[in-house]
């Protein structure tokens, strides 16, 4: 039986070359076509010559693929050269099954997709035991609805918003038949495994909060009935008013939030990044919200975003580590903004996630929006956390 985990990366500068560097880095590990690949580049890559370079030589194989964010993480370290980066993990996995299914556009069926993926694993009727998630930014919510819609909460759900270099529009997906901008790809996995899961973010809450009161879209017009980004300078004593225009980077520390339950009595939250600020003064987010809800000042330093990013990597003792299993391979979606944050202190998680996981293989890509189970079952999709599964074997 072969069941493994195994990631391969290239920074060469151009897409064919890159993508024959990563087929044969794999078949040198393993000469035996994987059962599904985890496709992440950079914005510099050719999607449609990545996808068709990886199918020809992999024609067996199920692919998920998304952009990502300045370069992609694995245990060697942080790739990236010039804007290039393409990292691959091969799941190889005899005795499972494995779907992929993808739809490019802006109005998504979240139910077609889930069955023709179902369809595609060969597994009709059977709950799966894992779904990936991948959209471009702004369909996150609508599949998730779409995924709760279908499987209630019984099936976790790990995910990542497709991502660019400096938020122009410029990501993509891919997947076995298509690749596109727009649009939405999602694999169900049924392994012949374990997993471990955990959805979690590096924030904690101040004190600061007030009540969105007018809302177009992603955009808060309102809070508490005055602009939004007048607000929002005031909450983080900034001297000067919000010019009109992105703020990604400098708001990635002091992000909003919106309290969804209590987990012993303490609350815990769904982050929303402010993305820009608009000509009407409002700020626009990375995610949905509504009108009544309550938005809080959250807050965190370089070392705290490091250290509770670990928890992303932590197995809990109910996942069976105190008996035979053992991890063998990670997925672990990591926020942009977070990674834009921790600058050069990005090569600490490398070592500190090997030093939590052991010495295995993982895949990071940066993201513009997570996606996950929160405490009590719900879905959510949130901004600068981080998704991960753990794979476990004896």
């Amino acid at each position: 039986m072969v069941l493994n985990f195994l990631t391969a990366h290239s920074i060469a500068q151009t897409t064919p070359l890159a993508a024959e560097q990563i087929a044969d880095r794999l078949f040198d590990q393993i000469p035996h076509p994987p059962s599904l690949l985890l496709v992440y580049f950079t914005q510099a890559h050719d999607v449609a010559v990545l996808r068709q370079t990886l199918k020809k030589r992999f024609p067996e194989s199920r692919l998920i693929g998304c952009s990502s964010c300045c370069g992609i993480l694995t245990q060697a370290g942080h790739h990236a050269e010039q804007g290039w980066s393409l990292a691959v993990a091969a799941f190889y996995d005899d005795k499972g099954a494995y779907g992929v299914a993808g739809q490019a556009g802006e109005t998504l069926d979240a139910r077609q997709l889930l069955r023709r993926a179902i369809a595609d694993g060969g597994r009709p009727g059977e709950l799966p035991q894992l779904i990936l998630l991948h959209t471009s930014p702004g369909l996150e919510e609508v599949m998730l609805a779409g995924i709760e819609a279908e499987f209630g909460t019984t099936v976790p759900v790990v995910g990542g918003s497709a991502a660019d270099d400096d938020v122009r529009g410029q990501w993509q997906l891919c997947w076995d038949e298509g690749d596109s901008p727009q649009g939405c790809v999602l694999a169900v996995l049924y392994p012949d495994c374990q997993l471990a899961f955990q959805f979690h973010s590096g924030y904690v809450p101040t004190e600061r909060h007030g009540i969105i009161t007018a809302l177009d879209g992603r955009e808060v017009l309102t809070i508490d009935h005055e602009p939004a980004a007048r607000v929002y300078a005031r909450w983080v004593e900034r001297e000067e008013p919000w010019q009109t225009g992105p703020i990604l980077r400098e708001t990635t520390l002091s992000p909003l939030a919106r309290q969804v339950g209590l987990l012993d009595d303490l609350p815990y939250y769904k982050l929303s990044h402010p993305e820009a600020v608009t000509p009407r003064e409002g700020l626009r987010l990375f995610t949905e919200t509504r009108v009544g809800e309550r938005l809080q000042l959250m807050y965190s330093s370089q070392e705290g975003l490091l250290q509770r990013s670990l928890n992303a990597v932590r197995i809990e003792p109910e996942y069976g580590m105190a008996g035979t299993l053992q991890p063998f391979g990670a997925l672990v979606i990591f926020c942009a903004g977070c990674r834009l944050a921790l600058g050069d202190e990005l090569k600490d998680v490398v070592s500190q996630f090997r030093n939590q996981l052991g010495e295995i293989p993982f895949v990071t890509p940066f993201t513009f929006g997570e996606q996950g189970r929160l405490p009590h079952g719900e879905l959510a999709h949130g901004n600068l956390m981080v998704s991960s599964v753990i794979f476990l074997d004896s």
